[in-house]
């Protein structure tokens, strides 16, 4: 009898004994040091520490749309915790029926979080912003505008369509609770940190990208005895940085390009204005545009990659936007189409355009590693160079960029930086290549305050 009382007792402990370790563990599992040192944060941990509200219901929509409308809808994410969170925004159950894709805008504003937006409504599931930090008792409020634009050209065939989609608010899956996005000592750590770097969300998945605007004089990098001017970080936090001559004896070379070119042999169909480019004068814009032949620049550049960084690591993969999203317009009298096929005249990016991005709507369009790409090399886009502002330090010398401008029913035309401004010109002319490569976002800064003098020197 006494054994059995002896066994109760004992069995009674370890079920206490085990109820305080559950009790702990959870508590421990969901408690977080504000500084970062703490365990993760879930998801669900997430939802039960925010107050997301909505004006009225999580639904965006335009219903039978005319040129000219506008709707506003505005919402909040507050953090109600002591832990440091991050969250995502979602475009999610996206309807949208409209033809041409960029009549139809959202620009999404924020109080006091990292976000600037201005982009074009998704035509399936997409991101608005990503990792977005979310502070202690902190409160995020937005306005999103989505607005119909009203051009000059036929817009006929997007009336009386439809955008409907939920904004979905969620805890990040990308980004550890308290986990900075750099490490000391990194050129990284030194762009994120600098006074002269702005940021904007307009970016793929809605990632925040740093960018040098201006006549800055402090971005420059000397890396394998080659001189390059950083242009931003990317959606993973890699750096891009635009070839910019050659060092020798503690100076930069005066020829900021590797070679003087053509970015395509011919120029007579829509194909011409793509990195890569399929069936020339073909019935489709799919068989256009598909990646199945190198352009003459695509070979230059992935060349020039192999003989000065085949083997070398600290290079990173990323994404080199060849955007031939099409775009109906008027310029000088004559309408371009968004056919983008054969003999069609046909508009891409409009400089005219108040919507400039480093999202690349068009997945076809993202040359990688990870699509079409041999080595991790590219050019630079016209959207980059507009992001730097007017007279801003990448419109100095004379060099082509990736972006096409239109095809005028005899010939296909990309942007070059030509005499200090952004000007189409066509693909069988010939003008300095000037390729663009991703570095890792761990790079060790050596020496150097990134100046023509003293160029930030990496390993």
């Amino acid at each position: 009898m006494r054994n059995y009382k002896l066994s109760v007792i004992i069995c009674t402990i370890g079920i206490i004994l085990i109820s305080l370790f559950v009790v702990y563990s959870t508590y421990a599992y969901f408690t977080v040091d504000v500084e970062g040192e703490g365990k993760d944060i879930t998801l669900s941990t997430f939802d039960k520490n925010t107050t997301i509200i909505y004006n009225d219901t999580s639904n965006v929509s335009m219903v039978n749309a005319y040129t000219g409308d506008e709707i506003v809808k505005t919402f909040s994410v507050e953090n109600t915790s002591n832990y440091i969170l991050y969250y995502d925004i979602l475009f999610n159950n996206v309807v949208n029926n409209f033809e041409n894709k960029d009549d139809l805008i959202y620009k999404l504003e924020s109080n006091n979080a990292a976000i600037r937006n201005t982009s074009i409504m998704p035509s399936e599931n997409d991101y608005i912003a990503s990792d977005v930090l979310l502070k202690p008792l902190e409160k995020h409020e937005y306005t999103m505008t989505i607005t119909f634009v009203k051009k000059d050209t036929d817009q006929s065939k997007d009336m009386n369509k439809t955008f409907s989609s939920n904004i979905i608010v969620t805890g990040s899956k990308n980004i550890n609770v308290g986990e900075n996005v750099y490490k000391q000592n990194t050129l990284l750590d030194k762009i994120i940190n600098d006074s002269e770097i702005e940021y904007t969300n307009n970016s793929i998945n809605g990632k925040t990208t740093y960018y040098y605007k201006g006549n800055t004089t402090n971005n420059n990098v000397v890396y394998n005895n080659i001189c390059f001017k950083i242009i931003r970080t990317d959606e993973n936090y890699g750096i891009r940085l635009l070839y910019n001559g050659l060092y020798n004896d503690g100076t930069c070379s005066k020829e900021k390009y590797i070679d003087i070119n053509k970015y395509n042999i011919k120029s007579d169909s829509n194909a011409y204005v793509g990195y890569m480019f399929g069936k020339a004068s073909s019935n489709s814009y799919n068989n256009e545009h598909s990646n199945l032949n190198n352009s003459n620049i695509k070979t230059i550049v992935e060349k020039w990659y192999k003989e000065n960084f085949e083997g070398i690591k600290n290079n990173s993969n990323g994404v080199f936007c060849n955007n031939r999203q099409t775009n109906s317009y008027t310029k000088n009298g004559v309408f371009f189409s968004n056919k983008g096929y054969g003999k069609s005249n046909t508009g891409y990016y409009n400089l005219n355009s108040d919507l400039k991005s480093y999202n690349c709507i068009n997945k076809n369009d993202r040359f990688s590693i990870d699509n079409n790409l041999t080595y991790p090399v590219g050019l630079i886009s016209a959207e980059e160079i507009e992001f730097s502002g007017n007279n801003g330090f990448l419109y100095s010398n004379n060099y082509w960029t990736m972006t096409p401008a239109y095809f005028d029913g005899s010939n296909a035309y990309n942007y070059v930086v030509k005499d200090g401004k952004l000007t189409p010109y066509k693909v069988n002319n010939s003008n300095g290549i000037r390729p663009v490569i991703i570095i890792d976002k761990d790079s060790i800064l050596e020496s150097g305050d990134g100046s023509i003098e003293s160029p930030f020197m990496i390993k």
